[in-house]
């Protein structure tokens, strides 16, 4: 099986589902390994688990079979899971072009194109993968990783802070003086420790070699394109239901309340109260604190009437938008009311009804539920038509709204005809393999549901 090591606000849960597939965890925190103790290795991960920039959902790196591995237990396990897969190599070494030069550098790396943060007078660059972004993040100080040592371009030989035996440090040293290639340097990674001399000097050469070769013949190796493969990148992201799963997941570990993982994904400020909640939860059997946490939430951290509100749009496989100009005009939790205003022209998606200033949009919206309705209004308060969308089970935050797009929608004309619109948008989409076939089968029931009991008051 696996060997994972995972950081981040899922940890607790996906070790515990990671763990019940008969995976190994490795690198525990302290927390971790007191609720997982007999469940550790000391292996190097085979796979990097944490969660995204934005917490709604986790980015995993890792060789492509354990990746496929990892990617089936969770479609096995989860229904709205989005899986974004990247054609570029994290950590890889690319032979770059140089597309355009400003404030930053775009560079063509064969397959897609990546960012480099600073300014090159070159055409042709050797950058390596440093993050996956929207765009993969580009370095120019190019290393060579290996199981057990790194090969830098800085000439010093260092070594993992997490070594701390000194006669350990020592000897790491003996053998990096041995080993460090001319110009370059050496770190020691934390699995270095205690692990025999010729293996790790049979490494560091070999990766020492791989460095001499691309910096000789760099300009000779075609390009642009891959030098030196790196390693696969998946990012999931996690609708409201997995969220709730994990939730339950999570509770079977350590005192858990309604909405964890939403919550803890709404900022530091809302974390750090659940933390507290959950250790009084812990230590004190409270009748239906979690109710009444989550009704103080939205009280104090909730949308107010006249706030303005964004709604995020997610769409896992193409560009995602935030829509603004919201104005909340009802909030009674678990329902939200709000109104746009239009200023400019324009054409309603899936009405082709003609969008004009002085129109306006009334949004109805209820946590979790899997649709919300989109009214349109002239100015005269004439109803130009109706569009529901279906998404993921709705997440109220502070001051926006999230839900991840499913594609397929409703529509509904002035006279009352109904339809489904961009089915072929879905099953493309599960062709691609971000969505789940699961998924797909939920949102088509989700817009027949819809058409079948549509009124205003069922929505």
């Amino acid at each position: 099986m696996t060997s994972i090591r995972i950081r981040g606000i899922y940890t607790t849960a996906l070790t515990k589902f990671f763990v019940e597939k008969g995976h190994y965890i490795n690198q525990m925190s302290d927390m971790i390994n007191d609720r997982f103790s007999d469940q550790e290795t000391s292996d190097v991960p085979s796979v990097d688990i944490k969660h995204t920039k934005d917490l709604q959902g986790i980015s995993i790196v890792g060789d492509k079979d354990s990746l496929l591995e990892i990617e089936n237990n969770i479609r096995d396990e989860f229904v709205d899971v989005f899986f974004l897969k990247s054609d570029i190599d994290l950590y890889g070494i690319y032979k770059g072009s140089v597309i355009k030069t400003n404030n930053e550098t775009i560079v063509n790396l064969g397959k897609d194109i990546g960012i480099l943060p600073e300014y090159t007078s070159e055409d042709i660059v050797l950058v390596q993968v440093l993050e996956m972004n929207d765009k993969p993040l580009l370095t120019t100080r190019i290393t060579f990783s290996g199981k057990y040592s790194v090969i830098i371009p800085e000439d010093d030989i260092k070594i993992s802070r997490k070594i701390r035996d000194e006669s350990e440090r020592e000897r790491l040293t003996d053998i990096g003086k041995k080993v460090k290639p001319n110009n370059f340097g050496i770190l020691w990674r934390t699995s270095s420790e205690n692990v025999d001399e010729d293996v790790l000097s049979k490494e560091a050469i070999e990766l020492a070699k791989n460095a001499s070769y691309v910096r000789d013949k760099f300009s000779e190796l075609e390009g642009p394109g891959l030098i030196k493969p790196g390693k696969s990148h998946m990012k999931v992201l996690f609708g409201g239901q997995a969220k709730d799963r994990l939730d339950e997941i999570r509770g079977v570990v350590s005192p858990t309340i309604a909405k964890h993982h939403m919550m803890k994904s709404a900022g530091r400020d809302v974390s750090f109260a659940v933390d507290m909640i959950e250790n009084i939860k812990g230590k004190r059997s409270i009748d239906d604190i979690d109710t009444l946490f989550l009704d103080i939430f939205r009280q104090i951290k909730g949308p107010k009437i006249g706030d303005e509100i964004v709604l995020d749009h997610i769409k896992p496989s193409s560009h995602s938008f935030t829509i603004e100009g919201g104005k909340v005009k009802n909030y009674n939790p678990p329902y939200i009311k709000i109104k746009r205003v239009f200023t400019s022209r324009g054409v309603y998606d899936g009405l082709d009804v003609k969008k004009e200033p002085g129109d306006y949009a009334i949004t109805e919206m209820e946590e979790g539920k899997w649709h919300f309705i989109n009214i349109y209004y002239d100015k005269n308060n004439k109803v130009k038509g109706e569009y529901i969308n279906i998404c993921t089970p709705i997440e109220i935050f502070p001051n926006r709204i999230r839900y991840i797009d499913l594609e397929v929608d409703v529509i509904k004309y002035p006279n009352g005809d109904m339809r489904i619109i961009d089915q072929e948008h879905l099953n493309k989409r599960v062709k691609e393999g971000v969505y789940t076939e699961k998924l797909a089968q939920m949102a088509l029931k989700e817009a027949e549901e819809v058409i079948k009991t549509y009124g205003v008051d069922d929505l």
